[in-house]
């Protein structure tokens, strides 16, 4: 399985070692790994973009166009990434809000309804640090819990499995034993 990885984590991060960990179990299990870093993807949507929103043509990018490409090629996607209260960070909620677009993530029927565009998603996952327990994180609403596991999947294949792991900052090794287990069942 092709698995598009988004890397939310600064490349000085200690936490980042969840990222390699996640690489290196999806690699040992015979699959193909995109990774892509969000750091150095420019999260704020331009105005000729948000003009061109629910154009025929919304992606008008460079840098959007490549994700909007690998994200179609991929058949997994998997976010990884710091909770930031109780959400991703920035970078990957511009990255969402610039890639997951109408035409790339969605379409629209005759009546206007949102329709799945990323059916070739079959797996959906994502792998958090985070200073919060799960009981802080649940009265929170943790939203990005909600966007990278729930929402998400409305999106994807009708028969989409996910997979949310939330591990501890810092990431210690029963964290590393939580990803491993989770993600060797993909």
């Amino acid at each position: 399985m092709r698995v598009l990885l988004l890397d939310g984590y600064d490349a000085e991060d200690d936490d980042r070692r969840v990222v390699d960990e996640a690489v290196a179990v999806l690699s040992a299990g015979h699959h193909e790994v995109d990774l892509l870093a969000v750091d150095a993807f420019n999260p704020v949507m331009s105005e000729a973009e948000r003009a061109t929103y629910h154009g025929d043509q919304p992606v008008i990018s460079d840098d959007v166009r490549d994700s909007a490409e690998r994200l179609r090629a991929a058949e997994g996607l998997l976010f990884c990434y710091p909770t930031v209260a109780f959400n991703v960070p920035a970078t990957l909620k511009g990255w969402l809000e610039r890639v997951m677009v109408p035409g790339v993530a969605f379409v629209f029927d005759e009546q206007g309804r949102v329709r799945p565009g990323m059916r070739g998603i079959r797996r959906l996952g994502a792998i958090t640090t985070s200073p919060h327990g799960r009981l802080t994180r649940f009265r929170a609403r943790d939203a990005g819990k909600r966007t990278t596991a729930r929402t998400l999947r409305l999106i994807a294949h009708k028969r989409c499995r996910t997979t949310f792991v939330s591990v501890p900052t810092p990431a210690n090794d029963d964290g590393i034993a939580k990803i491993r287990k989770a993600l060797s069942r993909w």
